[in-house]
């Protein structure tokens, strides 16, 4: 999870999973321990976030953008291992990359607080795990699903037949971990306005001292549609990664997709996280 995934699993992202664990004194806890209230925020985890920022290279249009309490977007996701080969992407990295299709889920309760979230890839998963010999760090070629569903704030990541040899079937990146508020990019330290080809794009920025640049950019003329997220990799499989999101729609996903596998029911941390 970056975003993800800051957000991981963001990340995640659509991204926070690129920002390591910080060992904490409750051994329960699992994941990053600042996302800058987008996910959680450890009371132990120290100053968050953990560097000043840099300033931002141009003006903000100041357009505040908020997610809808639901909505299913499909995306691409772009793992580029050139790190000169920087984003934003104008549509395509110049350099080789792997690719693969994806789609995210969400929904908050507006009554509870609770909120769920799901993303969904299709040939590759993001690299969030960050030991280049575990199982699931080594590759990430291989299918996975970034699982959030609000009633346990524990994070799951759900693999599949193409799995890694030795890799769990299912695996926690964070614990407590919740889904972002729909107004998180608020709580990103840092804004700017950029052209991306014809696009007026919102950048919602967070730099963090061991894991470097989160940001996730909406369109400027669409209050909740968002544009791309990007951040840094781990260098054996991309030093970039770039998601572009694409058919956003304000709808509530169905039940099924809430639903927590059998095999999440016994899951520990993650190999490599």
């Amino acid at each position: 999870m970056k975003l993800l995934v800051i957000l991981c699993t963001l990340a995640v992202a659509t991204a926070w999973p690129g920002m390591k664990a910080k060992k904490v004194k409750d051994e329960a806890y699992i994941g990053p321990a600042c996302t800058v209230g987008a996910h959680n925020w450890h009371p132990e985890s120290g100053a968050c976030p953990n560097m000043e920022q840099p300033p931002a290279p141009g003006p903000s249009s100041n357009v505040t953008h908020v997610w809808p309490n639901q909505f299913v977007v499909d995306w691409k996701f772009y793992f580029v291992p050139d790190d000169a080969d920087a984003p934003p992407y104008n549509p395509l990295p110049t350099t080789p990359y792997n690719m693969t299709t994806g789609k995210t889920y969400y929904y908050n309760n507006p009554a509870t607080g609770e909120r769920n979230m799901k993303e969904v890839y299709d040939e590759y998963c993001i690299p969030v795990f960050g030991n280049p010999v575990s199982s699931m760090g080594h590759t990430n070629k291989y299918s996975c699903d970034f699982l959030n569903v609000g009633a346990t704030n524990i994070s799951y990541v759900v693999l599949h037949k193409d799995k890694p040899k030795h890799a769990p079937d299912c695996c926690i990146i964070g614990k407590p971990f919740h889904a972002p508020p729909p107004d998180f990019a608020t709580l990103m330290p840092t804004h700017w306005t950029q052209m991306v080809g014809d696009v007026s794009v919102d950048w919602n920025v967070l730099y963090d001292s061991g894991a470097g640049i989160f940001s996730y950019g909406f369109r400027t003329d669409e209050i909740s549609v968002p544009f791309a997220f990007y951040m840094k990799g781990v260098p054996w499989i991309a030093n970039w990664m770039w998601q572009a999101f694409e058919n956003f729609k304000v709808e509530t996903p169905s039940e099924d997709v809430w639903v927590i596998p059998d095999s999440c029911a016994a899951a520990v941390a993650c190999p490599g996280w």
